[in-house]
């Protein structure tokens, strides 16, 4: 069995994907990496900038210019945590609100690509399954 196939399909993926979603980015002037970023807030509200850094495999320093302009935005809310050097963060209203109207949107054309593909649920719990068993492995070895 040819192991990197599965690996080059992965990585395949990435820019048509980021381009294909561009355009509704840019119709709220982000980019596609203060969305993952937002996504991630999303996901795990409260959080920190450590924490998102890990999570999202970005530079400490990338994560914190990302947060600055999001923050600029008013998108975010920022709370002292239980150490006062710890940031808590989570939408705004107006982040939860755009969040909100960037997240339908990409639902949309996301559903839309998977039934294209014919695949079933069964399909696609597996294929999440193995993608998370794979970042799982990845995210050990950066570690070390």
């Amino acid at each position: 069995m040819n192991t990197s196939s599965i690996f080059n399909n992965l990585i395949a993926i990435y820019r048509p994907y980021t381009k294909l979603f561009s355009p509704i980015f840019e119709d709220y002037d982000l980019y596609p990496a203060q969305w993952l970023v937002m996504k991630d807030i999303a996901l795990n509200s409260p959080t920190t900038l450590v924490q998102i850094s890990k999570r999202r495999a970005i530079e400490k320093p990338t994560t914190r210019k990302i947060l600055k302009v999001l923050s600029e935005k008013s998108l975010l809310k920022i709370e002292t945590g239980n150490d006062k050097r710890e940031k808590l963060l989570s939408f705004s209203e107006e982040g939860q609100d755009l969040y909100d109207k960037i997240n339908k949107r990409v639902s949309i054309v996301q559903e839309e690509i998977i039934q294209k593909t014919g695949l079933s649920e069964d399909d696609l719990q597996h294929t999440v399954k193995v993608i998370e068993k794979i970042h799982k492995e990845i995210t050990k070895m950066e570690e070390i």
